[in-house]
């Protein structure tokens, strides 16, 4: 007997088995009931996520001699068989990637006004429905607006951007989820029971999740990597690329320790063992967001801060690794930008301006002494955390702006100026209500408090202030421009910006 795959082995045969699509199974299942069916849906979403599937079940359901419960087909008479055999001549699918032109809708259009062949009615799937041209997609516009009583018409695309807005308005609309983990992980343990597979709760995790929402990949996934009646993590972890939770857990607590040679040394293991750095720095974001909405829960802002900040890094790694030169380098640079010291800035040897006046005259200029250690530690930036003072702060503001990432955000910064600090509650002064709004956008203040709260080391909220500047009442400025008028009349010229 031929071996058929498991994910059609396993394909829904009635409304109870469709998974994760709830609230389209239930409106469906009420259309079938008061018999409201539409002459034409449209089922869009990612791929394996139950689309054919559903079509399918409506097209039996439609053509069914004994449906039961009023909804579900019997899978029993002759009509449900063939079409689970894909043999019924009424049902029609048909791929619009490889009948997409003019000259195949014409055809059906000729076509559909035959009455059925053996069932009650026809029913027409177009997967991949996009794929159309915009003339075939002309030509199925008015089939689609008056089609024949006996005809139904199913499209399916995981492409909904690409269908014309009269397509979409002359049809009923579902859209299909992304499966969640504990669904797809309901459905595997179900097939492997009835595949007598022995498979534990991590192995089917992975699966699940790297199958991103799929039902049929997370099946095909299953039926790949069992060997001899047995999925094994270890194997599974290989061919996934899932990364070790003990690495993920290492990473996370080096970087909270700043030990950047264990951080390293993680990323060094990783890069041996051939990991996929991408997926790993996946897994370990996902590990990061779910710590950062626990402490939005509890309130903690200098956790949220810091994590936010760590995000941002390992993100930014993610999207140099397809052009670095070295493949772990982008890793390795997040790890030491969250985890060691703040590189220190280079002091630049300037001359002093009676300097370069000697030079020009020619005098000669004693050597000056090098600088002891002790004054080269004075003179050069702390790149510690500085005193949590608002006279600490005002002589720091330029090293906190320069860490700023949004460039507008950074601008603003530039023109304010800390006033005060009361608590953990430092007050800054704007000129323009422009530059405050700006740093007051929620995702803008957030950054602002956590790069203080880096710098200090402190939990940090800000307050904004704008600077009551002086203005001149509106008779002051009529004086003055009579006076620059006289002016220009006794000696002539004119103003100058």
């Amino acid at each position: 007997m031929d071996q058929i795959a498991l994910y059609r082995k396993y394909r829904p045969h009635n409304f109870d088995n469709l998974v994760g699509q709830d609230y389209i199974k239930t409106t469906l299942v009420n259309a079938i009931k008061s018999n409201h069916i539409s002459h034409a849906y449209l089922f869009s979403g990612p791929r394996g996520t139950g689309k054919t599937s559903t079509a399918r079940l409506v097209a039996k359901a439609l053509i069914c001699n004994d449906l039961q419960d009023d909804h579900d087909p019997c899978n029993k008479c002759e009509f449900c068989k063939d079409i689970n055999m894909g043999r019924l001549i009424d049902l029609i699918e048909i791929d619009a990637a490889s009948n997409r032109g003019i000259d195949e809708v014409r055809d059906l259009k000729e076509k559909i006004n035959f009455a059925p062949t053996r069932a009650k009615y026809k029913v027409y799937i177009i997967d991949e429905v996009h794929m159309m041209t915009k003339e075939a997609f002309n030509a199925l516009l008015k089939t689609l607006e008056e089609p024949p009583s006996h005809a139904y018409f199913i499209l399916a695309t995981t492409e909904i951007h690409k269908i014309p807005e009269t397509i979409i308005s002359r049809c009923q609309r579902f859209d299909f989820r992304r499966i969640s983990n504990k669904a797809l992980m309901t459905r595997l343990s179900y097939i492997a029971q009835m595949e007598k597979i022995t498979a534990d709760d991590k192995s089917l995790e992975a699966i699940s999740k790297s199958s991103d929402g799929g039902l049929r990949d997370a099946i095909g996934l299953l039926e790949q990597l069992t060997t001899d009646g047995k999925l094994q993590f270890e194997k599974v972890g290989e061919v996934l690329g899932v990364s070790d939770s003990n690495l993920l857990n290492g990473m996370l607590d080096s970087l909270t320790n700043k030990d950047t040679k264990g951080a390293l040394k993680i990323v060094h293991e990783l890069h041996d063992q051939g990991s996929d750095l991408k997926k790993f720095i996946h897994e370990f974001v996902n590990n990061l967001r779910t710590q950062l909405l626990e402490s939005v829960a509890s309130g903690d802002n200098g956790k949220m801060a810091t994590l936010m900040r760590m995000i941002d890094i390992f993100q930014e790694a993610q999207n140099e690794l397809h052009i670095a030169i070295i493949p772990q380098l982008p890793l390795e640079i997040a790890v030491i930008k969250i985890a060691g010291p703040v590189v220190a800035k280079m002091e630049v040897s300037e001359p002093k301006v009676e300097e370069k006046v000697a030079e020009k005259v020619g005098e000669k200029l004693e050597p000056k002494a090098e600088k002891t250690p002790e004054e080269r530690k004075h003179k050069a930036i702390d790149t510690g955390a500085i005193m949590f003072t608002l006279a600490s702060i005002k002589d720091n503001w330029p090293r906190i702006t320069e860490r700023i990432k949004v460039p507008a955000l950074k601008q603003s910064l530039k023109s304010a100026v800390p006033v005060k600090l009361e608590g953990n509650d430092l007050t800054i002064q704007f000129n323009t209500n422009f530059h405050k709004d700006k740093v007051m956008e929620h995702d803008h203040r957030v950054e602002v408090e956590a790069v203080i709260n880096e710098v200090t080391d402190k939990p940090v909220k800000i307050l904004v202030v704008v600077k009551e500047l002086e203005i001149k009442s509106v008779v002051e400025k009529e004086k003055e421009d009579n006076i620059v008028d006289e002016a220009l009349g006794i000696f002539g010229g004119e103003v100058m910006n």
